[in-house]
């Protein structure tokens, strides 16, 4: 059997058992002895992989070892979540945008912004999509999906990974450098993302270079490369100085340089028409109606960091460094070493244009995401160069014979090591309740983990295990806001609604009028322009003007207003990571005539409800 196929069957059937077990036991993965639960799963089964393999082609163990270490991610993901009923990070920053699109896509098979329902998605849309309409099939809430839809995503990536390696490496070295993939950036929520990272470098490599193993056919490159535009298009951009300089560098070096030629205009033509569906839109609404680039103006997320990784007093700083030398001491000696070196490199190049574009213009090119590309290259070029310069120190050393079983020793040790700092990432922490010591987590931080715990239910309420450790989030009282409004417009309206959080939009199919974060809002929402309209709006002091200006914006109508009622007179709605004031709103511009207005709701909140009679 081949090894990748051997990995695809047993990633498949391990799915639903690893599903399975992890819904046994307590849901209460802050107590130490649950959360340990799946290292002894991974050394156990390191254990009897390892001895098994001596008895296995080394190909194919490798093959069978992927496709378990993918089930046990999925295992851990599900038992570090087993209590909840939310995704990683709940319905925080990113995390709840997401939830929002896949809300979305519970009730639309085409492109669409998450929270502007009339815009097409700036976002990948892939998995969102496949989130919304997995939810309507089976007629479960998009935001339950989520949690589920991360754990399979992210322990495909081990798959997917070895799958594409094989393509230029043997099984045994195909594993190792697809884990340090985990080792660099392994945020549950952000498993669409890692997923096109992983296949991202092989594909790379074995699309534009030359592997000793043969190129990949342009079919099932561009195959991959349009699912990858559509999964997360982001490592494409930053590796594409490195992809171009690589293909130059191929084409220069190809005895046939027409078929070369043809085999990437084929590739790329292919993946494009796979991410049409995306694309067409987004840039034809840009093209037709204009748009606005916003969400590289967020100044945060390591803008400032060294990209230097390999200086970072760490394990994994040390096999970044050798891999820094084996890319300049290997780049022409070994096959792997000047497409890495020319990805790592193109990718370098591109966060210090980021950097030049963020000094002039403010506008960051997302340059701040770049070190999630570069670690794991550099990992990838450390294991490589300490596997092929291994032979060469014991000949140095006059070192006769090396055992048997020690590469794949060492494998075993890069599996344990992935496992563990990877578990560590994953496990909820956080406070021990009344500091006792019978009742420890993993880690007293807060993570992504615990923020699924601590997320309140639509109703105000939250899981057992929140209260248990005194963990709360924010409540936003999404179903009395939906009851008022309802009470006014049925249950079968889909009024535009101003809100003052996002959450709103996980749970209803209500379409927004605009985006409370502004550095996370879609370039075709024209986020500017649409506050613009809103600033414009709230300036409207007489209430039959703001009745009939609010139903005519220059974005449409606004039929619900969500805000904080600041005082008996200032009712506020907040912009998020924007260079824009608080708009403040009064009391005395909604008519009684025109608008039902709520003032009873949890957390300070007022809802004005545009009636059906009120609209102009």
């Amino acid at each position: 059997m081949s090894p990748s196929l051997a990995a695809l069957i047993i990633w498949i059937v391990c799915l639903p058992v690893a599903f399975g077990l992890a819904s046994l036991g307590p849901a209460n993965p802050f107590l130490l002895r649950v959360a340990m639960v799946p290292v002894v799963v991974a050394i156990g089964g390191v254990i009897v992989v390892g001895i098994a393999s001596r008895r296995l082609p080394a190909d194919l163990a490798s093959g069978i070892g992927a496709g378990l270490f993918g089930g046990w991610v999925a295992f851990t993901l599900r038992v570090a979540l087993h209590g909840t009923p939310f995704g990683f990070d709940g319905l925080a920053g990113d995390a709840g945008r997401m939830a929002d699109m896949a809300n979305r896509y519970a009730s639309t098979w085409r492109s669409s912004d998450g929270i502007v329902s009339t815009v097409p998605s700036h976002y990948p849309p892939l998995f969102p999509w496949l989130v919304g309409r997995t939810s309507a099939l089976i007629n479960v809430p998009a935001w339950k999906l989520l949690g589920p839809a991360e754990a399979i995503t992210l322990s495909f990536v081990v798959v997917a990974g070895y799958i594409l390696w094989r393509k230029v490496l043997p099984g045994p070295l195909a594993l190792a450098v697809t884990l340090p993939v985990l080792l660099c950036f392994s945020l549950p929520e952000k498993a669409y993302e890692i997923l096109a990272l992983a296949v991202f470098v092989p594909w790379a490599i074995a699309t534009f270079g030359d592997p000793p193993r043969g190129r990949l056919h342009w079919l099932p490159a561009g195959l991959i490369g349009g699912l990858s535009i559509v999964l997360s298009w982001a490592f494409i951009i930053y590796g594409a100085l490195g992809i171009v300089a690589l293909a130059v560098l191929t084409w220069r070096a190809s005895q046939d340089r027409a078929r070369y030629i043809r085999h990437v205009v084929l590739t790329v033509i292919v993946s494009l028409v796979v991410a049409s569906w995306y694309l067409v839109p987004y840039l034809g609404w840009g093209f037709l109606h204009g748009s606005k680039q916003v969400d590289d103006l967020f100044q945060g997320g390591g803008i400032q960091d060294s990209p230097l990784l390999f200086l970072t007093p760490s394990l994994l700083g040390v096999l970044e460094l050798i891999g820094v030398i084996g890319l300049l001491w290997y780049r022409g000696r070994v096959s792997w070493g000047m497409p890495l070196l020319l990805l790592t490199v193109g990718a370098y190049a591109y966060w210090l244009l980021g950097l030049a574009s963020f000094s002039l213009t403010g506008h960051t090119l997302l340059l701040q995401d770049t070190p999630r590309l570069i670690g794991p290259m550099l990992a990838a070029a450390g294991v490589l160069t300490i596997v092929h310069t291994a032979p060469i120190v014991a000949r140095r050393f006059s070192v006769r014979s090396v055992p048997a079983g020690l590469p794949a020793l060492a494998l075993c040790l890069l599996v344990v090591w992935t496992a563990i700092t990877a578990w560590q990432g994953w496990m909820p922490g956080g406070p021990t309740p009344g500091g006792g010591l019978y009742q420890p987590a993993v880690s007293t931080a807060w993570n992504e983990s615990t923020a699924a715990f601590a997320t309140p239910l639509p109703d105000g309420s939250y899981v057992p295990v929140a209260a248990e450790r005194g963990i709360h989030d924010a409540w936003f009282p999404t179903d009395p806001v939906k009851n008022d409004v309802t009470s006014v417009l049925g249950a079968s309206a889909t009024p535009v609604t101003l809100s003052t959080a996002e959450e709103l939009f996980t749970y209803v199919n209500w379409p927004g009028y605009i985006g409370v974060s502004m550095g996370a809002a879609g370039t075709n929402t024209d986020w500017p322009a649409r506050y613009a309209a809103l600033q414009k709006l709230s300036r409207i002091t007489d209430p039959a003007a703001f009745t009939a200006a609010s139903a005519r914006t220059a974005f449409g109508p606004v039929d619900v207003f969500i805000l904080q009622r600041s005082s008996p007179t200032r009712w506020t709605w907040q912009p998020i990571d924007a260079p824009y004031p608080v708009l403040t709103f009064t009391p005395a511009q909604f008519s009684p005539h025109a608008f039902t207005v709520f003032t009873n709701l949890p957390g300070n909140l007022v809802v004005a409800v545009r009636q059906p009679q009120g609209n102009g």
